[in-house]
Parts: C-alpha cells; sequence; structure tokens
C-alpha cells in the first residue's frame, strides 16, 4: 500500500474513533479523548476542528479543572442541531413515526392508525410526515437520512417477504431516494429492536444479544461479536416460522403444520381469548382488563402464553448462547407481572440469561433505526456508539 493511502486510512480511522467517543462520552474534553485513543492533543485538535467545519460538533462550555488547578478544559458535544432523521416502522395496524436529531435526541413521535391501508396510502402519510418535519424542524442542514422499518424479510435493502401487509412493487429505497435525495436505510423490527438494545438500551457494554420481538409474528433480532447478524438472505431470527413438533410427526397420522406465531404472538393470543369469550372484536387493552379482572379464560390463555414464550426462549437461547435476553413486547409491558412469570419458567427449564423487558417498545424500534441510519450516514457501522433520547 503507498504510504500516502496508508495516512488517508489512519486519519478516516481516527477521525471516526473520536465521532464516535463523543458520541458515547459526551461531554467530553480533548485532553480526555487524546488520552482514551492515545493520540497526541495537537492530532485531536486537528481532527475536532474538521468536525467542526463540518457541524458535527460544539463546544459548551468548561469542565472542572485538575485538583493541582490550572484552566478548565473546555467540552466537546454532538450538534443536535446539525441536522434530523425520520425513521417509519411500518406495522399492520399502526404507522410509527420518529425523528431524531444529529445527536440522537428524540424531536418528536407519532402513532398514526393504518389498519386496512393501502401500502399507497401508507406512502401518502410518510410523505405528509416528511413535509411536516421538513416545516417544523429548524436545523443547519435538514433532513438527513430516512429509514423504514419492516415486519418482514429484509436482504440487502430489499423486501423479500411482507406477511402482513402486501406491499406490491414498491420499492422503498429507490423510490424515496430519487425523491428526497438523502440516504435511505431498510432493516427487519426485531433486527432494529436488538440495535436498540445494543446502542440505547440496558445493555450497551453487552456483546451477544438476543431480542425476542412480540408483535403480530415473533422474530428474533440477534447481536453477535457486537454485530447485527441477518443470517443469509436476511432469514436469521424468523422464529415465529419455525414449526410445532407434536406426537403426531412420529406416528404418520395427517398433521396441520402449524407455526410457533400460530400460537404464541400478540394475535394470537387476542384470537384465542376472543373466541373463548365469544367476541367479535377484541384488542390489547381489552385483554388486559379481562386479566386484570381476572377473567379465567383470559388467565388461563395469557398463562400459557408466559410459558410458551419461556420455551421458545429456550431453544433460541441453547442454539445462540447470546450474554442476555430481552423482550420487545407491548402485552407484557401492559402486564409486567408477566416478565416474571416468563423468568420464573425460564428458570425451571434451567436457562441461564437474565430475562429483561425492553424498555418503552413503541420507541425502541425507531430509535434502533436512528442508530442505524447515523451510523450509515457517518459510515461508522462497525464503531462504538452509545447513543441517549
Amino acid at each position: 500500500m503507498p504510504p500516502i493511502r496508508g495516512r488517508e486510512l489512519l486519519h478516516e480511522n481516527n477521525t471516526k474513533r473520536l465521532l464516535s467517543m463523543i458520541y458515547s462520552q459526551q461531554p467530553i474534553s480533548r485532553v480526555a479523548m487524546a488520552r482514551a485513543l492515545h493520540l497526541n492533543k495537537s492530532t485531536v485538535s486537528a481532527l475536532y476542528n474538521e468536525l467542526d467545519e463540518q457541524g458535527y460538533v460544539q463546544m459548551v462550555g468548561a469542565g472542572d479543572s485538575t485538583n493541582v488547578g490550572g484552566r478548565k478544559p473546555v467540552l466537546i458535544t454532538i450538534n443536535g442541531r446539525h441536522g434530523y432523521l425520520l425513521s417509519f416502522d411500518i406495522g399492520f395496524n399502526h404507522l410509527h413515526i420518529m425523528a431524531n436529531y444529529f445527536d440522537g435526541r428524540v424531536a418528536f413521535f407519532h402513532r398514526i392508525p393504518t389498519r386496512g391501508e393501502t401500502i399507497q396510502q401508507i406512502i401518502s402519510r410518510i410523505d405528509t410526515a416528511i413535509h411536516e418535519a421538513a416545516e417544523t424542524l429548524q436545523t443547519d442542514q435538514g433532513l438527513l437520512g430516512l429509514c423504514f422499518s419492516i415486519h418482514g424479510i429484509v436482504d440487502q435493502e430489499t423486501i423479500i417477504n411482507s406477511p402482513f401487509i402486501d406491499m406490491g412493487d414498491v420499492d422503498l429505497v429507490h423510490d424515496f431516494t430519487e425523491k428526497y435525495q438523502v440516504p435511505v436505510v431498510l432493516e427487519n423490527e426485531a433486527n432494529l429492536a436488538a440495535i436498540y438494545e445494543r446502542d440505547f438500551g440496558q445493555h450497551t457494554d453487552t456483546q451477544n444479544i438476543l431480542v425476542v420481538s412480540i408483535h403480530k409474528g415473533i422474530g428474533a433480532g440477534i447481536i453477535l461479536d457486537n454485530r447485527l447478524y441477518r443470517g443469509t438472505g436476511g432469514m436469521a431470527g424468523e422464529i415465529g416460522r419455525s414449526l410445532l413438533f407434536t406426537a403426531n410427526d412420529l406416528t404418520g397420522q395427517a398433521v396441520v403444520e402449524k407455526k410457533v406465531e400460530d400460537y404464541c404472538s400478540e394475535d394470537a393470543i387476542i384470537d384465542q381469548i376472543k373466541a373463548l369469550k365469544h367476541l367479535d372484536t377484541l384488542g390489547r387493552d381489552e385483554v388486559v382488563a379481562l386479566y386484570q379482572a381476572h377473567d379465567p379464560a383470559t388467565v388461563a390463555t395469557i398463562h400459557a402464553f408466559t410459558q410458551a414464550i419461556a420455551k421458545i426462549i429456550f431453544n433460541v437461547a441453547t442454539t445462540l448462547a447470546p450474554q442476555t435476553v430481552c423482550l420487545n413486547s407491548p402485552l407484557i409491558e401492559a402486564i409486567p407481572e408477566l416478565l416474571t412469570k416468563i423468568q420464573t419458567a425460564a428458570q425451571r427449564l434451567q436457562i441461564k440469561q437474565p430475562i429483561s423487558l425492553t424498555e418503552n417498545t413503541h420507541y425502541a424500534t425507531l430509535l434502533g433505526a436512528c442508530s442505524l441510519l447515523l451510523r450509515h450516514v457517518l459510515d461508522i457501522a462497525d464503531y462504538q456508539l452509545t447513543l441517549r433520547h
């Protein structure tokens, strides 16, 4: 490699290391960065000046002086007003929208009912949200990028399977890149929840994380050695599509193939309770109310759900051996005692990993989208990033 190219790569690497450190430890002084990165002060100052010229960073005042006195160090943070990012979670019943400033802070969050709407109607809502953000968010550079969360299989910025919404011939990445001339990324919802736990959540110091996402279906987001694992064709984590194994499989009798999510997803639980109660319609809020009122059919169904989720965790955890397991479930968030029941069932199955609940399930996926998009825009995919919202 020619020496000049080698110096360019070193400079680029040091710049990205510095940027990721400011994101993760802000506010921080140049002296502290120089020590942590093992660089001399003049190098850090030169790198800071470049980031400052790009509008990425800003000074926020002086820190504490040392025990022996002397000049107080100037503290540096990410310039949140450099620009903003928009993320959209396209669910079966709702469109969730989040805007984040350049430093990761949430600018706004909207939840729009979309049940029964076509993908073209949903896209119209997305366009409206993008235009409204441009009018209301006052930043230096405006929109920096878009991220779409899909409840289906995504591979190389392409939707391979969308079981809950007919995407038709829509190409989100191509169409929105052409329309708004900004980077556009596409990712599976459970994968984004896993990125949230790595970069925003309770497990930012954990290298191997399993997130089980329980919504209309069941999926898993997998962080291995601090990187998102997508698998061949983006198929990793499709645990809801696993087939149930019954005694009939061994006897040769006729078997109707059933998937795990046909019994254990949130929608499957709601459908079971709806049938038991002979109701035409039923939603999550009504299920929570029935459970809290100690309705026998609801309590029994929910109990079976917690035992089944523990078994799902056992099967996946014994395969991947993560350090920790997180549950991303609005139903469990609404009935927190279900987590204890799952943890108790997991202990009986001798699951060693701690099991926790993802904080704020509505935000988690879109915060993961913000982190993924920031990494893409700044080209720091492989660097440590700890964000706050």
